[in-house]
């Protein structure tokens, strides 16, 4: 779920009021089914280790922030209508876009997914496009992970203006994660501009790689 809920998670303080909603009607758990098997395959249990977690992919803070809490520390311990109820209330404060490429794919709206009316002022940060495989190329690996050509606006000015440290991608580095790992003010964004030259696709990073900071 990146900020593509997509963080990372959080934006501001969240105040849960009032009951926990239900997971919807029929209609409504098909449509979340349709978004999580875009999202993570369809496995509501999915842990993968890069801090998304479940089937609609949350972080940790935007689970607890939307009161996951309620019904497990972590989305991806929680059941699947447990989830779609947290996605909903998500779904009411963010609209469709905090899922913005399987939202799309799925058909998601506010009004088939349900979305439930709450007091709730959190905003999500980060924005998971939905999970892909990793593909090769000769001699150099790249990862696939998340997509955001097709939710950005940002031109490329194929031009290098980082003048930060130097960092090596890893296998399994995305330019979202190399952001936050390094706290990147802009996120991916700022990353991706900054090495213009040396990123042309922001979804085709090399392992050995090497990026500066902006």
């Amino acid at each position: 779920m990146k900020q593509r809920l997509a963080g990372v998670g959080i934006a501001g303080a969240a105040t849960i009021v009032g009951g926990l909603a239900t997971a919807g009607s029929a209609k409504a758990s098909s449509v979340w089914d349709a978004v999580a098997a875009c999202e993570s395959g369809g496995n509501w249990a999915i842990n993968t280790g890069n801090g998304f977690y479940g089937g609609l992919q949350f972080t940790k803070s935007t689970w607890l922030g939307f009161g996951g809490g309620a019904y497990a520390s972590r989305a991806d311990y929680a059941s699947r209508e447990a989830q779609i109820a947290v996605a909903q209330r998500v779904l009411a404060v963010q609209g469709p876009g905090a899922w913005p490429v399987c939202s799309v794919r799925a058909g998601l709206s506010r009004s088939n997914g349900g979305a439930t009316s709450s007091n709730i002022t959190a905003s999500r940060s980060t924005q998971r496009a939905p999970l892909t495989t990793k593909s090769t190329v000769t001699k150099k690996s790249v990862s696939k992970k998340k997509s955001y050509a097709g939710t950005s606006t940002v031109r490329n000015t194929a031009r290098n203006t980082a003048t930060g440290p130097s960092i090596t991608v890893r296998s399994g580095d995305t330019l979202g994660e190399l952001a936050q790992r390094y706290h990147v003010a802009g996120g991916w964004k700022a990353l991706w501009k900054a090495n213009g030259a040396r990123v042309t696709n922001p979804n085709l990073i090399f392992v050995g790689q090497v990026l500066r900071l902006p």
